[in-house]
Formats: C-alpha cells, structure tokens, sequence
C-alpha cells in the first residue's frame, strides 16, 4: 500500500470516529454559544468543565485540604482523653477527685472525666482500696482525702496556728487540701493574719501565722532611718564591707589527697600434678641449676 492510500484509510477512520465537545464558559460567567460544541454522535455526554478558573478552583480546594492537614501528626496517638489503661484511667479520677472539695458520685464522675468507673473492675478496685480516696458506700461517692482538712480560710488559720511552734508550713504541702487555697492565702495576707514569703514570680512559698503579739510598734523616725539605708550592689559589697572594717566570710576548701594503693603481689604457691611416680621426689616448682664441678 502506498502512502497517500494510507494516509486516506487514516482519515477515514478518523471521520468515522465521534467528536467530544467542550463546554466552555465567557468572562463574567455568560456562556459563549459560537466556542460550545455539542457532541456529534446522539446520547454522547459532554466533557465536564476544563477551564482554567475550574482547574484552579479544585487545585485550590486540593490545598485547603493538604493544609488541613498539615496539623495532624499521625506518626503520634490521637489524644482521646483519659486514655485506656487502668493506671491512666485512676489518675485521671483521682486528679478530678482532688480538685472537688465535696464528694462526688459515679454518674458526676463520669460525666467530668468521661471515664465509667462501673465498667472497669479493676478501676473500681483500686478505687475503693486506695488510701487517698474515701469511699461512702451507702451513698455510692468518692472524694479524696488530704494531708491536712481544709475547707475555707479560718481552717487554714487554725492550722497555721497550731502549727506555730514549728514555724512555716510550704505551700505546696497545702495545696491538695482546698481547692481555692489561693483565693484563701490571699484575703488571710491582706487581713493581716499572715505572713507570706513568695517566690520570684509572686506566688506563695512558705506560709506562717501572724503572732500580733511580738508585732512591737516603731517609731516613724526609725522606719525612715531604715528605708533610707541603700544596700550596695554585690560587685561592691567586697569594697563596702573592707572600708567598714569588716571581712567577708571565706570558704576553705580541704584538698583531700588521696595516697595510691599499691598493689599487693599475690604469693603462688603452685604445686605440679605428678603423673610420673618416679619424679615424686622432685620440686618441679624451682629452676634446674646443674651443679658446678670443678
């Protein structure tokens, strides 16, 4: 077969094949009739829209969704809450416990922490035998049980008060007792009731009671002599200190020398194994010297 019979047979199969129309729409969202082309065979679908604004438009719809999520670390455990291991599930309890100043039934618990304490049997039973839980059973509650039972500020100045003789008592050691302890420490320190030594960030520390009675009055003219005394700054406390006649304390530190141990030579006294019977009477443990003769 020639080339121009092929080149015929080629546009022969190509005349006999349908034509797809794309359907295209104008700027402004009118369509253009004379650049829509419906398909030339009966009951053939048009094309879908393959413009730029609906490429670009799913494009962008593909990043909103890559950016979605870009937030999700799947290589990490979703955060589900509580968790599932019974460990999780008591510390969550008892944390939810702790912070509660009345008890708490097991319907109010699970709707807090979402955790059913009915449905675990293990749960319940490091519950209830737990020392730093109470459990009622008649009424079917659960609270929690502090180092010390404070339930509103006069209770902590009571404690405070007992505790006189053996000075401060840390805030933290407080702290599980009640819960609006701060709200407590607070109105106490303003009354006057109180002292309070705080860290840097101004949150409590240590708590002590307020004796009034070695609260001596001053005179004002006292007050201002000491207010007015400045503190050097610690580069010239040294200097300060010196032209006062006075000397900074010194830390000595004691060089301990430590003597190298000698090594003890181990004495081996190692006795052959005789198989031979007629060398029992020799030492095979010292050096053979043959006798000089002269």
């Amino acid at each position: 077969m020639s080339l121009n019979d092929q080149l015929k047979s080629f546009r022969k199969s190509l005349a006999s094949q349908p034509v797809y129309g794309v359907k295209r729409s104008a700027p402004g969202g009118v369509e253009n009739k004379n650049e829509s082309r419906t398909s030339s065979t009966p009951g053939t679908p048009a094309i879908a829209n393959n413009t730029r604004a609906a490429y670009e438009s799913s494009m962008e719809g593909k990043k909103k969704s890559k950016r979605a999520n870009q937030g999700v670390v799947f290589s990490q455990p979703a955060n589900t809450g509580a968790g599932t291991h019974t460990m999780s599930l008591l510390y969550t309890v008892v944390n939810y416990l702790k912070n509660c100043d009345d008890p708490q039934s097991v319907v109010s618990i699970q709707s807090r922490t979402n955790v059913d304490i009915r449905a675990n049997s293990e749960l319940w039973e490091k519950l209830t035998t737990n020392e730093k839980i109470d459990f009622d059973e008649i009424n079917g509650t659960f609270s929690y049980k502090p180092t010390f039972q404070i339930k509103n500020k006069d209770d902590l100045l009571q404690l405070l008060q007992e505790k006189r003789s053996q000075g401060g008592m840390d805030y933290k050691d407080l702290k599980d007792s009640y819960s609006k302890l701060g709200v407590a420490v607070e109105e106490l320190a303003a009354a006057g009731q109180i002292l309070v030594i705080r860290h840097k960030d101004g949150n409590p520390r240590v708590l002590f009671c307020n004796d009034e009675q070695y609260n001596t009055p001053l005179d004002e003219e006292f007050k201002k002599m000491w207010t007015e005394i400045s503190i050097p700054d610690e580069t010239d406390l040294p200097r300060e200190l010196e032209n006062a006649g006075l000397k900074t304390m010194e830390v000595f530190e004691k060089k301990v020398i430590t003597e190298p141990k000698q090594k003890k030579s181990k004495n081996r006294n190692r006795k052959g194994k005789i198989t031979n019977t007629h060398l029992a009477n020799l030492d095979l443990t010292v050096d053979y010297v043959p006798k000089k003769t002269f």
